[in-house]
């Protein structure tokens, strides 16, 4: 469909009465969100709704349903993570509000006046850096920033593929917050 031009994703979608939402995202790699104000955005025109973590806290968490364990066998970390930031954001472009409204426009406008005061805290941007001693913390229960030490595989047979390797090629791979999400 899609090589045919007949592809249809969400934004292709117009029906009577739809509304649009925009996040506000963080601009801060990682600090204490103090406030959030939306009182005057709430106000402004075709404002339907604007939501912070405050209004979501009955909805709870974002689930992982997968249960992986550490290499010893205890259960990975799996700290509190809300659809919004909560007391802190913890990279750049972590959503903190939600604005809902009549237009894309109206929705865009309203997103950019939220007012938030956040604290900056250090930041690393490495996951190497992350796991250093010193790094500061992402989540307060999680120690060294490793929510999972995963091992999965043979390691005596890869071993000895390597060691009978004609060549071997070392690199280092740098991946950035890679999430399994299909389209």
């Amino acid at each position: 469909m899609l090589l045919r031009g007949q592809g249809r994703y969400t934004d292709d979608v117009s029906v009577p009465g739809q509304a649009y939402a925009v996040m506000v995202r963080s601009r801060n790699a990682h600090g204490i969100i103090r406030a959030i104000a939306t009182e005057a955005v709430s106000a402004m025109p075709g404002v339907l709704g604007v939501y912070t973590a405050a209004d979501l806290q009955s909805y709870g968490p974002l689930k992982c349903v997968v249960p992986f364990k550490n290499r010893d066998g205890s259960p990975m970390k799996k700290p509190w993570r809300g659809a919004l930031a909560k007391d802190k954001v913890r990279y750049v472009g972590d959503p903190i509000a939600c604005v809902v409204a009549e237009t894309l426009n109206a929705a865009k406008d309203a997103a950019e006046a939220v007012e938030a005061d956040i604290d900056p805290l250090p930041a690393v941007v490495s996951a190497k850096d992350a796991t250093s001693g010193d790094a500061p913390l992402l989540y307060d229960d999680v120690p060294g920033n490793v929510a999972l030490d995963y091992h999965y595989g043979d390691t005596d047979a890869v071993s000895a593929a390597f060691a009978a390797a004609a060549h071997v090629t070392r690199l280092n791979l740098v991946n950035s917050r890679v999430v399994v999400a299909a389209m």
